[in-house]
């Protein structure tokens, strides 16, 4: 019999209800003509579809909605924001307009602009930094971009993986950009050039998105094909590498190449083409999850599967060799399985290895020490330090009052910053009741804690009671700072990396909400976060 459609069905049988039809949106985001828009920080659609912020304002969210403001460097001259810095009509402050023929640079009115500046009308800037005439006049950056080098750009970009949405934002001044819809579940992010790549848990792809003039970002029409669970993307161009947890592999990918790219039905045109040269297996339940390179190999930890005789095919270091980087091989494994976990009284941990990183000739890796069937934290966090070449290992024991379950791990300078889990408690539903021994320590350069960590106990401020708890996940790295992702309340947290440890910059009722919280789960993951 032949099957008729959904809207057959309804036509034929009018008099019934069936289901209404348009626009379905993402968290965070709402109907706006056949699209959606992001109402909290969308400047051409600000608190409401149409609502158009003027020049030099931002959407900014408030306790009532989001309105127009003007946006920081600003000044509010007879109802229009002025950046009094170069502004020939409010030189210096509102209402102090130069004479007829000058220019207005640094505050002050002069006959001509200083060499090396860009005049653009009656004001005098610097094109390479200037967020009203970025590369050029009236060459605006979208909110929370910043112009370096005169391109426009986020200083950061975080994943949201429960409502598959990606955003970028200002660490600095906490001004984020509008939610962009990215695939089902980003995991994982990485650069090439301005494209962010992001790779996708559910659809195993590695998606491309390109910035655009409003501030979104555009996916593009193509995407790699990976195995299944991608964790962790390295880039290494002309290749980009991929390790799959789900299916224990690693993906290479090659700039140029087309095989197994996969043509989307929507998406901007990009020029970036991405194909697959090779797929090397890892091995039955070994769970790779993070990758570093040293030289000419690959390190990836190897988590290894749920229970204990699944677990022990992880506990390890692979050594990837990349010589020729479309035919890689491993070269050996170094194990975990031996060292001292330090187990609390009655403990059973096995290591867990997850993220690493290069550092001073060596490989760090993040050590979870977990049990293998509970994942419960029956041991100290953990950091194995293997030595590039001889493979030697030593373990950093990070402080049990301090640190559980090690997640993720950057160098700082000379330092070494490492996040924490915590051991957490859930309710019946699954939401997180407590968390503890979570937040960030530090390691100087001879691998010696320091004596100031951050504790993310206090991460909900004020308003604790209705505030989710947060669970550090992975951060990436600007200059001394540390941005650190929470993965179940959908925050940024901005951390300061001192010779005396780690200090708060933005946290508490201060820290960047930029994940909307998911209707499904009820939790907002930041996945992953990239800086500049």
């Amino acid at each position: 019999m032949k099957q008729l459609s959904l809207m057959s069905v309804c036509a034929a049988l009018s008099l019934m209800a069936c289901p209404p039809t348009g626009v379905v949106c993402k968290p965070g985001t709402v109907p706006c003509g056949t699209g959606c828009v992001d109402p909290a920080s969308d400047r051409r659609n600000c608190g409401t579809c149409g609502n158009i912020c003027g020049p030099q304002q931002d959407c900014t969210a408030s306790g009532e909605g989001s309105a127009c403001a003007c946006r920081a460097g600003t000044s509010l001259c007879a109802g229009t924001c002025s950046a009094t810095e170069f502004d020939a009509k409010n030189c210096g402050g509102c209402g102090n307009a130069c004479a007829t023929g000058q220019v207005c640079e640094a505050s002050t009115c002069k006959e001509s602009c200083t060499l090396g500046l860009l005049r653009c009308g009656s004001s005098c800037v610097d094109s390479a930094s200037d967020e009203a005439n970025c590369g050029g006049c009236d060459v605006a950056c979208a909110q929370g971009q910043q112009c370096v080098a005169g391109v426009c750009d986020y200083a950061a970009v975080a994943a949201c993986y429960w409502s598959g949405q990606i955003v970028g934002f200002d660490p600095t001044t906490g001004v984020k950009g509008p939610l962009s819809d990215l695939g089902s579940n980003p995991a994982a992010l990485a650069r090439l050039g301005t494209t962010v790549l992001a790779a996708d848990g559910t659809d195993r792809r590695l998606y491309s998105a390109l910035p655009t003039a409003s501030g979104t970002y555009a996916k593009t029409n193509v995407a790699s094909q990976t195995g299944a669970v991608p964790n962790q993307v390295l880039v290494d161009r002309p290749f980009v590498y991929v390790v799959n947890a789900g299916s224990g592999t690693l993906t290479v990918l090659r700039e140029g190449s087309d095989a197994g790219l996969l043509q989307l039905d929507a998406g901007v045109e990009g020029t970036l083409v991405l194909g697959a040269v090779a797929e090397l297996p890892l091995g039955m339940n070994t769970f790779p999850q993070g990758v570093v390179k040293v030289g000419s190999k690959l390190f990836v930890p190897l988590y290894g599967g749920y229970g204990a005789e699944a677990a022990d095919a992880g506990q390890a270091l692979a050594q990837i060799d990349v010589t020729n980087p479309a035919a890689p091989t491993l070269a050996g494994r170094i194990s975990f399985k031996d060292l001292d976990l330090k187990a609390f009284d009655g403990g059973t941990p096995v290591a867990r290895p997850w993220a690493a990183v290069a550092r001073n000739g060596a490989v760090y890796v993040a050590l979870n020490n977990l049990n293998p069937d509970t994942y419960a934290p029956e041991g100290p966090g953990l950091v194995a330090r293997v030595d590039a070449v001889s493979g030697v290992v030593t373990v950093i024991d990070l402080g049990a009052a301090d640190c559980l379950n090690p997640q993720w791990l950057g160098a700082v300078g000379t330092s070494l910053a490492v996040s924490c889990g915590g051991r957490i408690t859930y309710s019946p539903t699954f939401a997180v009741e407590s968390v503890s021994a979570a937040g960030v320590v530090v390691l100087d350069a001879l691998d010696a804690r320091l004596p100031t960590v951050w504790s993310s106990g206090g991460s909900c401020g004020a308003d604790a009671g209705a505030c989710l708890l947060m669970m550090p996940g992975r951060f990436a790295v600007s200059g001394q700072q540390v941005l650190l992702a929470d993965q179940n309340g959908g925050r940024v947290v901005v951390l300061e990396v001192t010779d005396a440890g780690v200090v708060e910059v933005r946290g508490g009722a201060s820290a960047l909400a930029v994940c909307p919280v998911s209707a499904t789960t009820g939790v907002a993951n930041v996945a992953d976060i990239l800086s500049r």
